[in-house]
């Protein structure tokens, strides 16, 4: 059996920069109706929202977020919650293994690219959920913005098969994409891009290539500097609900910042390696790496 995982970062960079993770406590959230799941842990049902097509996500200057239309002028305003205890994860959650780069070249990454293929699905389903995903995240930790594929459900929907949505988690707040289904064997690439920025306040998108209804648009929020390539999974006990193959390979990494090609140097998180699960790195660098997640 897979021991039940507790646990997002353990390196001293990640525990640094992702200060959500750093107080996990015991609670069942599975009975509790008001708790939903995000590809950052369970939030309260009423701060996650799923984004509209044609909408923009914009930070306000009161720091509530707003979804918008700017054709149109129509908007939703959201609360922004500050209720710490119900963003603490679920103790069978985890990123069990991730490769990362922090940026610390003093200018903003401007792209990150990162192109897999959906695996074949788990040989066993018990009501798993598992996450797979380039992201980039402030220095703060504090937030995440990422293409994710999902096998299992989430607050976006999802079951016993394969499907994508863009994610921006910040808080005990979410909000996402549509929810698309693909189908195993079908090239997915992830791309996070920055739009413009003025002063501390940046925009970005975020979608899938060529997927209708992924397309995420964020506006004013803190730079994003921690790059990652992840896989997290909730609710696994068995080798057998992890996809059945041996490995992802997470290729074609690009990234790029507003002053060209970076020097980078993937790092190697390896949390939990019940049944072979590790990321190593096949080529280094920030133009066409390549990253292979194990299950």
């Amino acid at each position: 059996m897979l021991m039940k995982i507790l646990g997002y970062h353990v390196s001293a960079v990640a525990i640094l920069l992702l200060s959500l993770s750093t107080a996990l406590i015991a609670q069942d959230v599975t009975q509790d109706s008001t708790k939903v799941l995000t590809p950052l842990g369970y939030r309260d049902r009423a701060h996650v929202h799923q984004i509209p097509e044609g909408y923009d996500l914009v930070r306000m200057a009161d720091g509530h977020m707003r979804a918008e239309n700017a054709l149109t002028g129509d908007h939703i305003d959201f609360a922004d919650s500050i209720d710490t205890d119900s963003r603490v994860p679920f103790t069978d959650n985890g990123w069990i293994t991730y490769a990362s780069w922090l940026n610390r070249t003093g200018k903003p990454v401007s792209s990150f690219n990162t192109t897999w293929t959906v695996p074949p699905a788990p040989s066993s389903y018990d009501g798993q959920t598992l996450f797979q995903f380039n992201s980039i995240e402030p220095n703060s930790g504090t937030a995440i913005l990422q293409p994710v594929l999902q096998y299992g459900p989430s607050a976006a929907g999802g079951g016993e098969f394969w499907a994508v949505a863009s994610w921006y988690v910040t808080g005990n707040n979410a909000y996402y994409s549509s929810l698309v289904t693909v189908s195993p064997s079908e090239t997915l690439t992830g791309v996070i891009k920055l739009s413009s920025h003025v002063g501390t306040k940046y925009n970005y998108t975020c979608a899938f290539t060529g997927i209708s209804g992924t397309n995420f648009s964020i506006k004013n929020i803190a730079q994003l500097t921690w790059c990652t390539e992840t896989l997290e999974v909730y609710g696994v006990d068995l080798c057998s609900e992890f996809p059945n193959t041996a490995f992802s390979q997470m290729s074609r990494i690009n990234v790029r910042t507003k002053a060209g090609t970076p020097s980078v140097n993937w790092s190697i998180s390896n949390v939990a390696t019940s049944c072979g699960v590790q990321t190593t790195v096949v080529t280094n660098g920030a133009t066409n790496a390549v990253v292979d997640i194990y299950y």
